[in-house]
């Protein structure tokens, strides 16, 4: 079949693209906290917050995610459209949009881990 090849070959470079999110590859999780700060700070200033402020987000989804709680369409709606702003508003508004989730949080307990 003359479809199997360009299809093969999708699935080949498929293939690569996801090695590189496995361990050890340029894309995977850093899991050393070190690591993540030094990546942080190689940043230029703006992106530097700008990536503070995502994984402050990401860890407060993760943790009404853990206990089984949505963020509510209001957070939702926020984040949507964060994307679209210029890197200043986008920051400012994120900052935003994880001072309402602190306020939900409340009094974590010892349980509860944030990047700070």
């Amino acid at each position: 079949m003359a479809d199997d090849t360009p299809q093969k070959e999708l699935l080949q470079e498929m293939s690569r693209l996801f090695k590189r999110f496995e361990k050890g590859g340029d894309l995977a999780p850093i899991e050393d906290r070190d690591e993540w700060d030094k990546l942080v700070e190689s940043k230029p200033p703006e992106e530097r917050e700008l990536v503070k402020e995502l994984a402050r987000f990401a860890d407060l989804w993760r943790y009404f995610q853990e206990r089984n709680e949505k963020l509510g369409p209001e957070i939702v709606n926020a984040i949507s459209v964060v994307h679209q702003l210029p890197v200043p508003e986008r920051i400012a508004r994120l900052r935003e949009i994880n001072q309402k989730l602190m306020e939900r949080v409340g009094d974590a307990g010892p349980c509860a881990q944030f990047r700070h």
